[in-house]
């Protein structure tokens, strides 16, 4: 009996801790494949919260979909899989798991996807950040471009070579972050907002600062 009862307690004790590492909010950074000699890591744009039961997942909502761009629900985690509202064939295997990243192993010889968690830091220091109808400079310490927000759901980008490209974009607050997904683009968070310029982090396989400074 007595050894019954400390297997129990050890596999709850596991259970906890397996969870424990899993929760908190983490953004798609890029998938690759395990098949392919490819360098190309594709950018993934999809944020997921899990809770102590609950897990919220978001996409960019023009990305190609099936059914709709969120969903949300309960979970159980043993360590390897995630088994979503209890549904043995809704699952995703764990690859690798680590304080700041999580990587979800492609099934039927889909790419891997990787997530970043995203740290307290990045949650939105400002109030309002408004970025419909305005047009910004983004600068990094490779490149800069303007980002002219048309509207809710397009912004037009320019290089230095006056090209123009016609981009879909979305902006999400979620769990005290602001998150802008564009077309084409890896996933930024804005973190802070002062005298008219706007400070973004992007994640990809590297991690990005960015600044966005408005024009007239």
């Amino acid at each position: 009996m007595k050894k019954i009862l400390i297997i129990l307690i050890l596999g709850l004790f596991i259970s906890c801790s397996s969870k424990e590492n899993l929760k908190g909010t983490w953004i798609g950074a890029y998938s690759y494949s395990n098949n392919s000699d490819s360098n190309m890591n594709l950018p993934q744009r999809i944020v997921v919260t899990f809770e102590e039961d609950n897990y919220f997942a978001k996409s960019f909502k023009y990305d190609y979909r099936s059914e709709s761009d969120f969903e949300k629900g309960t979970y159980n985690y043993n360590g390897k899989t995630i088994f979503y509202n209890s549904d043995k064939t809704n699952t995703a295997v764990l690859e690798n798991i680590s304080q700041d990243s999580l990587v979800i192993k492609g099934l039927e010889g889909s790419n891997n996807t990787v997530y970043k968690r995203l740290e307290d830091s990045l949650k939105s220091k400002s109030d309002h950040i408004e970025l419909k109808g305005k047009r910004f400079l983004r600068t990094s310490q490779d490149y800069s471009d303007t980002l002219n927000f048309i509207n809710d759901s397009i912004v037009i980008k320019s290089g230095e070579s006056n090209r123009k490209l016609e981009m879909h974009w979305e902006r999400i607050s979620h769990n005290g972050f602001e998150i802008l997904f564009m077309d084409l683009d890896i996933p930024y968070i804005i973190w802070e907002e002062r005298d008219g310029k706007l400070k973004l982090t992007g994640l990809h396989k590297n991690r990005y600062e960015l600044e966005l400074r408005e024009l007239e």
